[in-house]
């Protein structure tokens, strides 16, 4: 099942299904909020299939509904018999919300959320988060971890610079924070007390020329000063 919360398995469903996953998900909500049996569920197969019909489609959402609540976690069963199939959604609200960001956005944002998912965030984060909890790191984790620090993770710098400079991303850009803070981890266990060495060393550097650029100068100063 996709990691994430509520509102980003839905962005991952909508990203994958398109506009016809659109369509059946609104009309499931929408079956929810006309339902006059709540204590069977939100909504049913049926009642999904009779408002696409209204809408003018003849869709079948047998397959979408089970991925929704297989693959997305967005949907619970919570009546089935031979003759009938319950669904509630887990988190209506931030269905709903993600429904209505994406009807008319914009572009860049659009742009954004689908260069972000596109790079499949949920798998990075999983094989991130599997490599940080080894105690060894082999050779081929270390191959593994390069080849996503160069490809990936370069992409989600990239995005994340574009993403911090909008609210509706915002969310997005938190979640490449936490990527790449999975990804300092690994780091420091494969390079160890190196890791940081070359940065500070380099600032080490950097202050001490800058000391003695700044005695040279008020050298200068005083003797400009006592020649006068």
């Amino acid at each position: 099942m996709v990691t994430g919360n509520v509102s980003d398995r839905t962005l991952e469903f909508l990203l994958k299904f398109g506009e016809k996953g659109r369509i059946i998900l609104q009309a499931a909500l929408d079956c929810s909020y006309e339902n006059n049996k709540p204590e069977l569920g939100d909504f049913s197969y049926k009642d999904v299939v009779d408002k696409l019909s209204q809408l003018g489609y003849s869709y079948d959402p047998k397959m979408i509904l089970r991925a929704l609540e297989k693959d997305y976690g967005i949907l619970e069963t919570t009546y089935k018999s031979s003759n009938q199939h319950w669904w509630k959604f887990i988190d209506k609200e931030q269905v709903e919300t993600v429904l209505n960001e994406n009807k008319e956005g914009d572009p860049k944002i659009e742009l954004i959320k689908i260069k972000f998912y596109s790079l499949e965030p949920q798998k990075i984060e999983r094989k991130l988060d599997l490599m940080s909890k080894k105690s060894i790191i082999t050779e081929i984790d270390k191959k593994t971890f390069r080849l996503m620090v160069f490809d990936e993770l370069s992409k989600l710098t990239e995005i994340y610079e574009e993403a911090s400079q909008y609210e509706e991303t915002l969310p997005i850009a938190e979640r490449i924070k936490r990527i790449l803070t999975l990804a300092s981890i690994i780091a420091r266990k494969i390079y160890g007390k190196g890791y940081n060495k070359g940065f500070l060393e380099k600032e080490g550097k950097e202050r001490e020329n800058n000391n003695v650029n700044s005695l040279r100068l008020s050298l200068s100063e005083d003797n400009i000063s006592d020649e006068s």
